[in-house]
């Protein structure tokens, strides 16, 4: 089987140039912008001109055909994007991510995956569901929620819970070709649903030993032999929150345009105020939500770069730093939601016309701001449990 190289699909690009595609993409993004509301997934053109540009490759080794960016990159591509289709940003940062822990995996796993498709798309849970040891890997049958992606994905990275040679329960990352899984017709939300959020359901597949990866080793620091091509010290459940992050960000960015432009040009009913913009409580408004982004992205660009600092010199994060990360994210979280509502506020009434960009940005954002996976409630829960030294640990993913 022959490996591809990045000169063979993507060549290796800046993060300059990959923002720049991702901003090149917008006017696409906007043509299609009802397409996720009505079908429920992704139009294929725009699956097509994403993958082209090499964005559900961003974190892939080079080798591979993928882009082997920083998270800095993945942040900013995904924010940038989100600022037209929160769910076509959702759908390239979670498929990033994918791509990433592929590249973890062995290395007859990843010529399995992208060596005859350097374009694979990686769609994933990590939720587990049980599996069965036999002779030469697992075999599983079960269902996983919520992949998002799943309608284009190629391929599957899902957790499967088996017992240890102790008999503890460990959970194993499996990499299964979406041929030989089922997708479910259950994403039926308010907001997101362009992300093709999925069930994917697998009776009796047979998982092959070095297709599977233990949580533990990327969770906790144990070697992968993917470390010399992928960055794996960043730990797993701080890339996760970063990458369900990065599009709220880009979706209150939006939502902060909206109102802007909205002020400058429409009166404010009921009052003796012709435009907006001359209001002093609308501009209190304005100012106020523009800030409460600031902190989210504050908070979310020092993440970034205490991970990208760290993987440099060749750093793991510790769980005191996991935690404050994991806290921070909830907490930017909250804050760019603030600045979404905020802005739909201002905009008024009619922000939730069928017809208004702004009710779709409203719907997105708050139906992100509620992933289980950004509970700031339990972040501050963790990072406080860590800055009193109590040892009792409430969540795996940190």
């Amino acid at each position: 089987m022959s490996v591809h190289t990045s000169a063979d699909v993507h060549p290796a690009a800046t993060s300059e140039e990959l923002v720049a595609r991702a901003v090149a993409l917008q006017p696409l993004l906007r043509k299609h912008a009802g397409y996720g509301d009505l079908h429920r997934r992704q139009p294929d053109e725009v699956i097509a001109a994403l993958t082209e540009a090499g964005l559900f490759g961003l974190l892939v080794p080079r080798r591979f055909g993928g882009q082997q960016a920083n998270l800095r990159t993945l942040l900013t591509v995904t924010e940038t994007l989100a600022e037209v289709d929160g769910s076509a940003a959702w759908v390239v940062s979670l498929g990033a991510v994918a791509g990433w822990l592929v590249g973890l995996a062995s290395e007859q796993a990843r010529q399995d995956v992208f060596g005859e498709d350097p374009d694979a798309r990686i769609a994933g849970s990590i939720t587990p569901t049980p599996a069965q040891r036999v002779d030469g890997g697992l075999l599983v049958t079960g269902r996983w929620p919520y992949v998002s992606g799943s309608p284009h994905a190629t391929w599957a990275a899902v957790g499967a819970l088996v017992p240890d040679d102790a008999g503890t329960p460990e959970v194993l990352l499996c990499l299964i070709p979406m041929s030989q899984l089922t997708v479910e017709d259950t994403w039926h939300t308010v907001g997101m649903r362009g992300t093709g959020s999925h069930h994917i359901a697998a009776e009796d597949v047979f998982v092959p030993a070095h297709r599977t990866i233990r949580l533990s080793d990327i969770a906790d620091g144990g070697a992968t032999d993917g470390a010399d091509e992928v960055d794996d010290r960043p730990h797993t459940g701080s890339v996760l929150s970063l990458s369900i992050l990065s599009p709220l960000l880009g979706l209150a960015r939006a939502a902060l345009a909206l109102a802007t432009e909205k002020a400058d040009a429409k009166p404010l009913h009921h009052t003796v105020y012709h435009r907006q913009a001359d209001s002093v409580g609308v501009q209190i408004q304005l100012a106020r939500a523009t800030l409460a982004l600031q902190t989210a992205r504050l908070h979310a660009e020092h993440v970034v770069d205490e991970l990208d600092a760290a993987a440099a010199r060749g750093l793991r994060p510790d769980y005191a730093a996991r935690a404050h990360i994991r806290a921070q994210c909830g907490y930017a979280m909250t804050h760019a939601l603030e600045a979404v509502n905020v802005a739909a506020d201002l905009y008024g009434a009619g922000g939730f016309a069928g017809s208004s960009p702004m009710q779709k940005v409203w719907r997105d954002a708050n139906v992100i701001a509620r992933h289980a996976g950004q509970n700031a409630t339990v972040g501050y829960e963790v990072l406080g449990k860590a800055l009193l030294g109590l040892p009792e640990r409430i969540s795996p993913t940190v």
